[in-house]
């Protein structure tokens, strides 16, 4: 090719189609404008955008990776490029290119497409394998060893595309996936996918990732066990998460119905008793229960309001300066109904305000009311008395002591009760 081309010439000759012999001169030009606004072209032969796929400029590159009408060839050389912009803008097209491939009709241009994807869905850029996976996550004609790569990716924002959304992947994959011990994000990806099968469904509740299982429960999609949904039920006192998808589950059965009215919030109390599946007895069993709470609440609320407050507050205060405020005495004052004491007392000594041991209580949550008693230096004893006693915890959602007598809890997992409610109240 001749090198006589210049940027003056470039620029007069860019307002026209540009003849063959004119674009090699231009392709040679020293002027890497001349070159790069050559590259932008609409117009140009495949071969002279093949021939710049090489060009010791990367803006150059760029603009060939970007462009429509390079040839899949150029595009399998610019996969390799050791400039990550040059990557990215090879994924951005051939993500947009990959939809439109029919593997019948468009066979070599196909080929090429999949051996391009092939080098990308490797690269050590997160962004390009990202861009790749968002491209490929719904479609069927892409071979499952691509697909396979990128679900398998250690990224969550490149495999999570393709587990949430691929219909490539069967349930062999997804259970691989799961038993080969994905969690976080990952697993939420696969709990949102459509038509969840059972199978898939009792792996991830066997994984014990709450987050991933509570929005498994959220997808009304997913199909779960009966005994699975009971079993579930059993373990969602203690995960808040769980409480307001099983209410909205269908087909739970009439034990987990009563389960879930003997914890979950008063108003997903009202959602309960609105199902269509509710039989009378049940529905007998959860107005009982509203109103079981009302009377509990109302009596720490009148606590709350009543002139006695201060009185109490002070005699606590007292209590405690003089080193009296013991477990033995509010377990006492427990036993005579003095709720209020009891609440101003646990406060005090596990130093926290009144308002949140008081929310703390009424959250009705087992692992919450046992935080506090463990905030306060107290034993699992005193714990199960205030579980039973002052939150109106029923004796079979409650935690007991393990068998060394302690509570069966991280003291990790209890202090991060203590401080979610210490947040809520800045």
């Amino acid at each position: 090719m001749s090198k006589s081309a210049d940027s003056s010439k470039g620029g007069k000759r860019m307002q026209a189609a540009l003849a063959y012999e004119d674009a090699k001169e231009m392709a040679e030009s020293k002027d890497s404008d001349v070159r790069l606004s050559l590259a932008n072209r609409k117009d140009i032969q495949p071969e002279i955008l093949y021939y710049l796929a090489d060009d010791d400029n990367a803006n150059v590159r760029q603009a060939i990776a970007s462009n429509a009408l390079t040839p899949k060839q150029a595009d399998l050389l610019l996969a390799k490029d050791n400039d990550s912009q040059v990557r990215m803008e090879l994924a951005e097209k051939i993500g947009k290119l990959a939809p439109e491939l029919d593997r019948k009709t468009q066979r070599k241009a196909y080929d090429f497409v999949i051996k391009t994807l092939e080098i990308l869905v490797e690269d050590q850029q997160d962004k390009v394998r990202e861009v790749i996976s968002e491209a490929v996550k719904e479609l069927d004609t892409i071979p499952v060893a691509i697909v396979r790569r990128l679900a398998c990716d250690e990224v969550d924002s490149v495999a999570s595309p393709v587990l949430q959304s691929s219909p490539i992947l069967t349930d062999e994959d997804l259970l691989k996936i799961i038993w080969d011990g994905v969690r976080g994000s990952r697993l939420k990806a696969i709990s949102r996918r459509s038509n969840l099968g059972e199978n898939i469904t009792d792996a991830i509740v066997e994984t014990k990732d709450h987050d991933a299982i509570a929005t498994m429960l959220d997808n009304q999609s997913a199909q779960i066990r009966e005994e699975t949904l009971d079993l579930l039920v059993e373990q969602a006192p203690e995960v808040q998460a769980w409480h307001e998808p099983l209410v909205k589950r269908p087909k739970l059965s009439p034990l987990s119905l009563k389960r879930l009215a003997g914890f979950v919030a008063e108003t997903l109390l009202e959602n309960l008793l609105d199902r269509p599946d509710m039989d009378p007895e049940v529905s007998t069993a959860i107005g009982l229960e509203v109103r079981k709470r009302m009377e509990v609440d109302n009596v720490l609320q009148e606590n709350i309001d009543s002139e006695d407050e201060k009185a109490i507050e002070s005699e606590v205060e007292k209590l405690y300066k003089s080193g009296k405020l013991t477990e033995d005495l509010i377990t006492t004052r427990l036993h005579c109904g003095d709720r209020e004491f009891a609440i101003q007392a646990l406060a005090k000594v596990a130093d926290l305000p009144p308002l949140v041991a008081r929310r703390m209580v009424l959250s009705r949550a087992a692992k919450t009311v046992v935080a506090l008693v463990w905030k306060a230096g107290f034993s699992m004893e005193l714990a199960n008395i205030v579980q039973l006693r002052l939150a109106g915890i029923p004796p079979q959602q409650s935690i007991k002591a393990d068998e060394n007598g302690e509570a069966p809890i991280s003291d990790k997992e209890l202090d991060w009760q203590v401080t979610l409610y210490l947040d809520d109240a800045e």
